[in-house]
């Protein structure tokens, strides 16, 4: 067990990270750091897997969720923190909010070069 932000892993030496709706509770302006530490651990060509409630508006939106705030984020602003962590996004799966889900959510699917 450890902290996303500082993950007791060397650098550069897993083949993948899943993120399941493990960031929705990181405050907006903590994510790009949260995220540099994924791929810090990634080895070349590693996949990080995130899912995370998403928006249509152009900003993430502060929600109350029953452990703690959370946020929804708009998917392509989410990509955009994933290239400053020098990971490219190549794989999207949105679901519609009018789906049985209930709600609009993303799984961004990044590799680190």
């Amino acid at each position: 067990e450890a902290r996303m932000e500082a993950l007791p892993v060397e650098d550069g030496v897993l083949g993948g990270v899943l993120a399941h709706y493990s960031m929705i509770h990181t405050p907006p302006g903590e994510l790009p750091a949260l995220l540099a530490e994924q791929a810090r651990v990634l080895a070349p060509g590693g996949l990080l897997l995130v899912s995370f409630f998403a928006t249509d508006g152009p900003e993430p939106v502060r929600f109350d969720h029953k452990v703690a705030p959370a946020y929804s984020w708009p998917v392509d602003r989410f990509a955009e923190l994933l290239a400053g962590a020098g990971l490219a996004t190549f794989a999207r799966l949105i679901h519609d909010p009018a789906s049985e889900r209930g709600f609009l959510d993303a799984h961004l699917l990044a590799r680190l070069p």
